[in-house]
């Protein structure tokens, strides 16, 4: 039974995020991952910190095609992997029907769909973070040195697919204290000394400069305005506010074992070291995509509580309506995805499509992202936006020196929010140019609009 029921969500889950799977345009960041991947040879993906996601888009691109579709294909099929993943921890944490109602919820979430159907490392890294988990917690229960080597090796791809994801290693570090003040003998150490031991060795890496410069580079500029209750409201709107909310009342009717405490330095260390980061460091909130199966399981965990609770038989069918309740939340937020929000993304093909069937020769696209020009529409030349922050009067005067040739400007609203949030660029382009084109797209309280101009 089991069986029959894990399959019906997986299937479920697999048509979902096979559905309109090419027909997102890649966004900005699914273009960098897309282009470096098709650029990656043997000589550089040596030098590249999360080679993982690379290697894959690759892979995907050579089986699938040259395309979204094919871009995406491998990574959809990771997430569809990563159900029945879920069911294993949540089975082994708790029991299966804890499993059954963690997986069901993985599989109609939004988040983890938009993050499926995407050309990006977040998905790698749930289904390698689940897998390490299990492996760990089922280490130290049965003190297998081969489940903590297959934990092991499990979590070197999971920072293999995105640096940051190394905060696993703490949290499990304080459930692995735990477990040792509760009981401790040399099987136990030696397990913990293998899967430990290969992370204590790069901290000595930190002593050279070019480890420094490469961590606090990117990250160090928090242009981006990320808080922590940016971080925080980030990871409950991403699991939705209804599985939020019953996540905690599960933790806090279910009983303090390990299982629950295992869940909470998974989930709760993670997001404390990164609302402290936070304060001087640029780290987002989807970082922390990969813990947020402790969510769904702690959801599925209330649910049970709330069937348990219910003593008359008769009317214990009440306790079904809690997960009903929560899966038709998550399916209506899928709906919303599919019909109102285009995918969580911008349109950049139609807007580039509009922009080739009206184009000439000697035209140039000014850009906030060059890249998603040289993707979509590599035969006219990519400006970038900030030569125009950057000197207004200059612009206009090499502009007038060429002889005012036809320039496009793509304004992505979400971006141009950020770098020109007085408008001062957008009142410029308006004034001198001709709007051509709007493409609305609105998801995740974010617009995503895309505005094309024509400047001649």
């Amino acid at each position: 039974m089991q069986i029959v029921l894990l399959s019906v969500v997986v299937t479920f889950g697999a048509v979902l995020r096979f559905w309109n799977l090419g027909q997102w345009s890649f966004w900005i960041d699914e273009v960098f991952t897309v282009r470096d991947a098709q650029n990656l040879s043997f000589d550089s993906w040596q030098v590249i910190p999360n080679p993982i996601p690379y290697l894959v888009v690759k892979l995907s691109i050579l089986l699938g095609g040259d395309s979204e579709w094919g871009g995406r294909l491998i990574p959809c099929l990771v997430g569809i992997a990563s159900i029945p993943a879920v069911f294993g921890l949540g089975r082994t944490l708790f029991n299966w029907r804890v499993g059954l109602l963690s997986s069901a919820f993985v599989a109609c979430s939004s988040w983890h769909l938009f993050w499926a159907q995407n050309a990006r490392y977040p998905v790698f890294t749930f289904l390698f973070a689940v897998l390490t988990a299990w492996f760990f917690y089922l280490s130290l229960e049965r003190e297998s040195t081969l489940l903590t080597v297959g934990s092991l090796i499990c979590c070197l791809c999971l920072i293999l697919s995105h640096t940051l994801s190394v905060v696993i290693v703490p949290a499990l570090a304080v459930y692995a204290v735990i477990c040792l003040l509760e009981k401790s003998n040399r099987k136990r150490w030696i397990n913990l000394l293998i899967f430990f031991i290969p992370f204590a060795i790069p901290v000595f890496a930190l002593a050279l400069p070019e480890v420094r410069g490469y961590l606090f580079s990117g990250w160090g500029r928090n242009e981006w305005q990320r808080s922590p209750l940016y971080i925080v409201l980030t990871l409950v709107q991403g699991v939705s506010v209804p599985i939020a909310v019953t996540a905690f009342f599960g933790f806090v009717v279910a009983p303090f074992n390990k299982s629950t405490r295992f869940l909470l330095c998974y989930a709760g260390v993670p997001l404390i070291l990164f609302l402290i980061a936070s304060q001087f460091q640029n780290v987002a909130g989807y970082y922390l995509f990969w813990t947020t199966s402790a969510y769904f399981i702690l959801a599925g965990v209330a649910c049970e509580q709330v069937w348990k609770a219910i003593e008359d038989k008769s009317v214990r069918i009440l306790g079904i309506l809690v997960p009903c309740v929560l899966v038709v939340s998550l399916l209506s937020q899928c709906y919303l995805y599919f019909k109102i929000e285009n995918g969580g993304r911008p349109k950049w093909r139609e807007a580039f499509a509009g922009i080739r069937a009206e184009k000439q020769p000697t035209d140039k696209v000014v850009l906030s992202e060059p890249e998603t020009g040289k993707y979509y529409l590599p035969e006219l030349s990519q400006i970038y936006i900030g030569e125009l922050l950057d000197d207004t009067d200059r612009f206009e005067k090499q502009w007038e020196n060429t002889g005012k040739a036809r320039l496009w400007f793509v304004v992505d609203v979400a971006s141009f929010n950020v770098f020109d949030a007085n408008e001062d660029v957008r009142s410029w382009i308006r004034q001198r140019g001709h709007l051509v084109q709007t493409l609305p797209a609105f998801s995740r309280a974010k617009d995503r609009t895309i505005h094309i101009y024509l400047l001649r």
